[in-house]
């Protein structure tokens, strides 16, 4: 089955760019397209509504830094991808919903994990999400992999 189209979640994270080289090295062998998506909102929109708020939870403070990770990311695909088609996509709202609607109609969606990271081995709420609620096939990514080691940039940011 050639895939034509697969769809990476990004963030920022290493876990986020281990996921993002695999499906960059997956587009360019299947000569297929990328789709970047990163889903992104502002503090005050998921936090308790009790909870006190901070001058940093403004919009244009968020849209910025979202708008810094999605272009680092993109320019590390087309690093890695040269001849690769590479869209980005910046969407507004929680990554539990935004991921599964773009990867409707796609070939793959691709995720990293950050499981071993944080110690316990458990699935985050992302990527619970993204599985219960499956538009096509999904593949996870560890970053703490050898493979995914060996292509991570050095210095990779996380986006908080």
């Amino acid at each position: 089955m050639e895939l034509r189209q697969i769809v990476v979640g990004a963030d920022g994270t290493p876990d986020s760019d281990a996921a993002l080289l695999w499906a960059v090295d997956e587009a360019v062998r299947d000569q297929g397209r990328l789709l970047i998506v990163h889903a992104w909102g502002t503090r005050t929109e998921t936090r308790a509504p009790y909870a006190r708020y901070s001058p940093r939870d403004d919009l244009a403070s968020e849209l910025s830094s979202a708008t810094a990770v999605l272009e680092r990311v993109t320019g590390l695909a087309r690093e890695a991808g040269p001849d690769l088609q590479v869209e980005s996509r910046l969407v507004r709202g929680r990554p539990e919903t935004a991921l599964p609607h773009a990867a409707h109609g796609a070939d793959l969606l691709v995720l990293g994990s950050a499981a071993q990271r944080a110690g316990d081995g458990r699935l985050g709420a992302v990527l619970l999400s993204c599985l219960r609620r499956q538009p096509c096939p999904v593949v996870v990514v560890d970053a703490l992999t050898p493979a995914a080691r060996q292509r991570m940039p050095v210095g990779s940011a996380r986006s908080r």
